[in-house]
């Protein structure tokens, strides 16, 4: 397992290691880990810009104040959607895809219910 100090040097290093204007999307961001490593990159990243998806508007909102707080340079956009519902990724895609033209970062934490049958 990576330490944390090893994940907080990796960290430091985006601000000078990655190019500015990232584009990055964050599905399941609206807490736990998906939260605090979309907060992250807010705070190391040069002039981002950033679509995070979740359920809750209330936190939604809240999370893009505070990552606005941490880059004033950055763009950050809460998508409100349920992505356990294939329509909704389908509309969350096409509306990124309406305003980008390529992805640079893609990370996922949204959870899953899997159900047993029989």
């Amino acid at each position: 397992m990576v330490s944390l100090s090893e994940v907080q040097v990796s960290n430091a290093k985006i601000a000078t290691a990655l190019p500015a204007g990232l584009v990055a999307v964050f599905v399941g961001a609206t807490s736990g880990i998906g939260e605090y490593s979309l907060m992250e990159f807010a705070r190391n990243a040069k002039q981002p810009r950033v679509y995070f998806v979740g359920r809750s508007q209330e936190a939604g909102d809240r999370i893009a104040k505070e990552c606005r707080q941490l880059n004033k340079e950055g763009d950050f956009n809460f998508i409100k959607a349920d992505v356990s519902l294939l329509k909704s990724v389908d509309d969350v895609c096409r509306e990124i895809k309406h305003k980008e033209k390529a992805i640079n970062v893609l990370f996922m934490t949204c959870g899953s219910a899997l159900a047993h049958v029989g």
